[in-house]
């Protein structure tokens, strides 16, 4: 029980840090920024503020996997450790990390509500 509960929580972790770069994407792109970017890392470590530099283009093909998440180097073990989550690639400045289990199935239902939600304020946005 304590691992799917500790499976839980880093799946909540970073969908929280998710969020947070949706914003700086969004930021990012509606000033036309060109180059990289500041995100923060998606680690399970609820309290890290560590920064990762990716192209908007970088972070988009990221995204397109619900379940996959970006953590600064080094920033994976807990993830890992907790079988949350596996490494897919190691990349420069990052680890790409996939999550599994429970975090993974959290990932996913977050992505499909944070959609939604998007879509939502869309269409709003369009309202006289």
């Amino acid at each position: 029980m304590t691992d799917d509960l500790t499976q839980a929580r880093i799946g909540e972790n970073q969908s929280t840090f998710r969020e947070a770069n949706e914003n700086i994407r969004s930021a990012a792109t509606k000033i036309g920024v060109d180059g990289q970017v500041p995100f923060v890392c998606e680690c399970a470590e609820p309290t890290c503020t560590q920064i990762v530099r990716l192209e908007l283009a970088e972070y988009a093909a990221i995204r397109e996997h619900p379940r996959r998440f970006f953590n600064a180097l080094g920033h994976e073990e807990l993830s890992v450790r907790a079988g949350a989550g596996r490494v897919l690639e190691r990349r420069d400045g990052y680890v790409l990390v996939e999550k599994t289990g429970i975090a993974g199935e959290i990932a996913e239902q977050e992505a499909r509500d944070g959609r939604a939600s998007a879509s939502r304020r869309e269409e709003r946005s369009r309202l006289p």
